[in-house]
This record gives C-alpha cells, sequence and structure tokens, in this order.
C-alpha cells in the first residue's frame, strides 16, 4: 500500500513538471496578446539602418589690388563656407525594413559664420524618399517617392549633360568624392579619361512618384514619373507640375530603342486659363555592329505660353561611333539639329530662342535674380553642349603615343533662324575665381559695363551685335593633352586644355581668326601634379585667355574700339590626406585681367582657399 501511494506521487510530480515545461516552452501563451511577461520577443522592425555622410568647410580669402567699380574701396575680403548652399555637414540616412522595401533621408547643418544669430540653418535636404520594389515572374517593379530623387530617362527629355570630359581639375568641386590617396584621382583621369563621380552625375532632380517596370517580358521594360522637377518648383496653388514615361525595347545588351515623352505644364493666372509649358516626344535608340555602333534620339517638341504661339519643331542628335578597327582610332561622328521651337530645361540642351515667360521677381541682397541661369542669346559654348536653334556636326576622337594621350574635338555649327543681337561666352581662365566676386545668388547685369551675368560657379558675359541680325555660324577646336611619368620614383602627371572658338555671321568650316568673326576666343590651361609623397600632393595651374570683338559689336564710348581681353591666372596647391576619410586642400591664386580698349574693365588680385573635408 505504501509502495502504490509513493509511486501514485512520483508519477503525479512528473506529470506536473511536464505540464509546467510545456507551459513554459509554449511562448505563444506569453505574446502581447495573451497577457504574458515572460519571456518577450522583441520585434525585427529594420533589417538595415546606415548613417553616412561628409563635412566639410571652405574658407576664402582675396585680396584686390584693382577691382571693378561697384565694389567701392573694399579690398579684402574673409569669406567662410559655401555660397552655393552646399551644406557643411550632411547626414544620409537609410534604412530597409524588408528586403524589398527602402527609405532614405538627410539631415543637413550649415551656417555662413557672419556673425547674425540666426545665420544657423538645419534642415532637410532631399526629403524622406521611399523607394519599394516588387519582383514576379512578370518583371520587376519598383517605386520611388517622397522627396527629391535623382533620374534619368532619355538625353532630350529628362538628363544632364556630361560632355566629352575637356575640363580642369585644379578646382575643386563640393561634390569631388575622396580617393584612397590623392595621386588616384589625377591619375584615373590620366588613365581612363574621366573621373568617378557621384550619383547625381547625369541625372535631374526629381519631386514626385516615379514607376519602373524592368525584366518585362521579350526583354521590355517602362518608366512613368509626375511631380515637379527644379523648373516647376514652389508652392502655387495652381496646377504646376511636370509629367513623363518611356517604353523601351532591349535587343541584346548593346542594343535598344526607346518611345520616350515629357511635358509640363502651369497656369499664369488665377482661373487656370493661360497656360505655360512645353511637350516633347521621342525615339532614342542604340544599335551595335560591333565595328560601329549608331546612337542617337529623334522627336519633336513645343513650348507655349502666354505670348508663344506652341508651333512644333523637331529634335535630332545622331552619333555614328567608328572602332579602332575601321579607323585605327576611336572615332565619333555626330550630328544635331534643334530647331528653336523646342524647349526643354531637363534635357542636355539650352534655350537660346525664346525668352521664357516669367510672372515673378525675386530680389537678393538688392540685386535682381535670374530666373533662368544657362547663358541666353546665341552663345559660345563648349563641344559637347547644344543649344536650340543651332545645327551642327561635331568629331571625337582620342589618340594615344605611349605616354602621350590626346583628344581632339571640332564643331562647326550654324543657327537656323537669325532671332538675336547678342553674344555670350564666358572667361575659363578666372571663371570660378570671378563668380566669387559676387555672393549670394545669381545677379545678371553686374560689371563694370553691367554685362555679366552670374551663374552657378561661373560667369558669363553679353556683347551686343550693332549691324543687322544674321544667323551667326560656331567653330570650335578643343584639345586635351594628358602625359604621365616618374620622376625620382613618385607619380608626375601633366595636363593641357586648349579651346579656339569663333562666332560669325555665317558658316565656316574652320574657327575665323580675323575682323570678319564678330568673336574670337583662345583660352589655354596647363596643369600637373607631383605626389611627393601617398598622401602629399603639389599641384600648379596657368590659365590665359584671349578674347576679340570686331567693329560690328559695340564699342567703347571713350576708345571707339571693341572688345580685347585677356585674362591670367597662376596658382599653386595642397593636397593633404590627413586620414583615410579626411582631406585637407590649399589652393593659392594670383589673377589679372583687363580689356584694353574698355578702361574700367580690369581686376587684378590674389585668392587664397582652404578646403577640409570629412567622409564617413
Amino acid at each position: 500500500m505504501k509502495t502504490t501511494i509513493k509511486v501514485g506521487l512520483i508519477l503525479c510530480c512528473l506529470m506536473g513538471f511536464s505540464s509546467y515545461s510545456q507551459l513554459y516552452s509554449d511562448t505563444s501563451m506569453f505574446s502581447p496578446q495573451n497577457g504574458g511577461l515572460y519571456p518577450k520577443q522583441a520585434t525585427k522592425a529594420l533589417g538595415s539602418l546606415s548613417i553616412s555622410g561628409y563635412y566639410r568647410t571652405i574658407g576664402n580669402y582675396s585680396s584686390m589690388r584693382e577691382q571693378y567699380p561697384e565694389f567701392g574701396t573694399i579690398q579684402n575680403r574673409l569669406f567662410i563656407g559655401d555660397d552655393s548652399n552646399i551644406p557643411q555637414l550632411s547626414l544620409n540616412i537609410s534604412g530597409r525594413p524588408s528586403k524589398n522595401t527602402s527609405f532614405s533621408t538627410d539631415l543637413f547643418l550649415w551656417t555662413p559664420l557672419t556673425g547674425n544669430d540666426q545665420d544657423f540653418v538645419k534642415g532637410l535636404l532631399l526629403g524622406v524618399n521611399l523607394t519599394g520594389t516588387h519582383s514576379t515572374r512578370y518583371g520587376t517593379f519598383s517605386v520611388k517617392t517622397g522627396g527629391i530623387h535623382w533620374y534619368r530617362l532619355s538625353s532630350f527629355t529628362f538628363a544632364a549633360n556630361t560632355g566629352y570630359n575637356r575640363f580642369s581639375l585644379f578646382e575643386r568641386n563640393p561634390w569631388d568624392p575622396m580617393s584612397p590617396t590623392p595621386i588616384q584621382r589625377y591619375s584615373k583621369f590620366y588613365t581612363e579619361g574621366a573621373l568617378t563621380q557621384d550619383e547625381r552625375w547625369g541625372q535631374q532632380a526629381f519631386h514626385g512618384f516615379i514607376m519602373d517596370g524592368m525584366r518585362l517580358p521579350k526583354e521590355f521594360s517602362f518608366a512613368f514619373m509626375h511631380g515637379k522637377s527644379q523648373f516647376n518648383g514652389g508652392s502655387l496653388p495652381r496646377p504646376n507640375n511636370m509629367t513623363a514615361g518611356q517604353i523601351k525595347k532591349e535587343f541584346g545588351t548593346k542594343s535598344f530603342v526607346s518611345l520616350n515623352g515629357i511635358t509640363s505644364r502651369t497656369y499664369t493666372d488665377s482661373l487656370a486659363r493661360l497656360q505655360l509649358g512645353f511637350n516633347l516626344l521621342t525615339s532614342e535608340f542604340s544599335i551595335d555592329l560591333k565595328k560601329l555602333t549608331i546612337a542617337g534620339e529623334i522627336g519633336t517638341g513645343n513650348y507655349f505660353s502666354p505670348t508663344a504661339t506652341g508651333n512644333w519643331g523637331e529634335a535630332i542628335d545622331v552619333r555614328i561611333q567608328l572602332s579602332e578597327e575601321l579607323t585605327h582610332f576611336p572615332l565619333e561622328i555626330r550630328y544635331f539639329q534643334i530647331s528653336p521651337n523646342v524647349i526643354n530645361n531637363n534635357g542636355i540642351f539650352w534655350n537660346s530662342s525664346i525668352a521664357e515667360y516669367n510672372e515673378n521677381v525675386n530680389v537678393n541682397q538688392n540685386t535682381t535674380d535670374q530666373t533662368v541661369l544657362n547663358p541666353f542669346a546665341s552663345s559660345l559654348v563648349s563641344i559637347g553642349q547644344m543649344t536650340n536653334n543651332r545645327r551642327g556636326i561635331i568629331l571625337n576622337s582620342d589618340m594615344q603615343f605611349g605616354k602621350h594621350k590626346v583628344t581632339i574635338g571640332y564643331s562647326a555649327a550654324q543657327e537656323i533662324l537669325a532671332l538675336s543681337d547678342q553674344i555670350t561666352y564666358g572667361h575659363p581662365a578666372n571663371n570660378l575665381a570671378l563668380s566669387r566676386f559676387w555672393r549670394w545668388g545669381f545677379p545678371p547685369g553686374v560689371g563694370a559695363y553691367d554685362n555679366l551675368s552670374k551663374i552657378y560657379r561661373g560667369v558669363y558675359e553679353t556683347v551686343n551685335i550693332t549691324d543687322s541680325t544674321a544667323a551667326k555660324g560656331f567653330n570650335s577646336v578643343e584639345v586635351s593633352y594628358k602625359y604621365g611619368t616618374k620622376i625620382r620614383g613618385h607619380q608626375f602627371l601633366l595636363f593641357y586644355l586648349g579651346g579656339y572658338h569663333s562666332i560669325q555671321d555665317k558658316t565656316s568650316a574652320l574657327p575665323v581668326y580675323s575682323q570678319k568673326a564678330y568673336l574670337q576666343s583662345y583660352n589655354h590651361q596647363v596643369e600637373f601634379y607631383y605626389s611627393l609623397t601617398p598622401h602629399i600632393v603639389v599641384s600648379n595651374y596657368f590659365g590665359l585667355d584671349r578674347i576679340k570683338a570686331n567693329t560690328q559689336t559695340e564699342l567703347d564710348v571713350v576708345s571707339g574700339k571693341p572688345r580685347d581681353q585677356q585674362g591670367m591666372s597662376y596658382a599653386i596647391g595642397l593636397d593633404l590626406q590627413l586620414s583615410k576619410n579626411v582631406g585637407l586642400y590649399l589652393r593659392q591664386r594670383w589673377m589679372k585681367y583687363e580689356d584694353f580698349n574698355f578702361s574700367l574693365d580690369r581686376y587684378q588680385g590674389m585668392e587664397s582657399t582652404v578646403e577640409l573635408k570629412i567622409i564617413f
């Protein structure tokens, strides 16, 4: 009897322990829904979270012995910060709630250090962006919405010009990335002919809704976007937006054809009756034939406003790229023709034909800002930068002879209609330094004779033609030479960039260097980079530009002569790598410029720049 009672008690204890173990092994009973307290399981909120960004501060000191009269007697200026509204500190924050969904945002901090208590600025730069993707057996679909997205549709519809990689590297851009060592940035330009750019390169900013369909059956894809570009900004209560789309068919990995469309529309009156905007329909294509490639874009578009009729015109850009097997060196032959009726500031070409309608005037420091920053009228542009109301041919080639590398560009163009009695052009030798004369804003009509206009990181000049308006011809030759070697075991790189341009009243096969040309422009830029150590690079720069006009342009009231300008610049620099992601960049420039016939158009002085950049 006692034995039976003992066995029963043992069985009851084992059964109770088993139930207890089962009870506490079932975590669902202690989930929040069941009111349990232990053990709690944290819900996985994000698949990943990352924070990156940069800190950048730049200081600029200038001392001018001679300057434009508008600046009075103040010769020395100290400026801390970037007046192009580039933040000093930027934090990029991104997360992934699931494998198909991601979001990103940013925070920026910026102060111009003027001593004003209200100057400290903080907030969002690109806003809060949301991206979602979903893959099916029919394709992959993605949606982008929220803040600012950088995007490219096609060259004519929604893209930024990338040119032919003929430019100076001495002046740093705010967006320049950091290389593992300072010399690698310059050596890559020598070996590859191009630079590593950030994700915005060749793309335009867009705010709104973007949907992409990729890897669809039969190698099709599509894109749709609706919202605002930088030219649809503001908070007007009236409709003010842009819509664009694309259907694309690929043929293998190197050939494709697409249909593209873009329209922008707003209203200039409160009753929404007067429309302002443009339409553009194109087809972009690329056909790979192994030894040659035929690519380009062809379409039609119009511009309409309360003062424009909205007639349609053609837009043509066709390139034939020949391989070395055919010509012993790469050669590109390009033809373009863009009607004066085609306007789209979101594309790769400038508007030089229609003074765009604008009902708002912004005032900044008692100076009226420009509403469209690109030069208007008949512009002297670098090869590859197209404008409307112009047709022309471009030849471009790359050649190498041992350590010597040469790229040559040639362009001959003609205006379609004689619409403007003005010419606009730049001053390459001191372009960036000259733009820093006017801080905060983009004022037109500045300088000694009110003929300069500041744009983003540059200045252009306007000259009037005094004889009858003619359809002008434009000729350009650009040469880029690169040489690399080692001196005492350290890398040495020498770059030369030359530009030879003319604008005259008729078509010409070559640049016109005589008084028959409205304008002649010659510019030379020489720079070298020498790696003293893996962490120190010393550089030198010399720039010279000569610009001469003829007597068919406006004359000085005192001398009775046309423009005869010369600008010179000499600079030295140091790139110092302080640690893996920290760089210090020093630039010292001496500059001199004068117009020999317009006595007030002159300046002379020096400029020192210090930039500290930290990437994390």
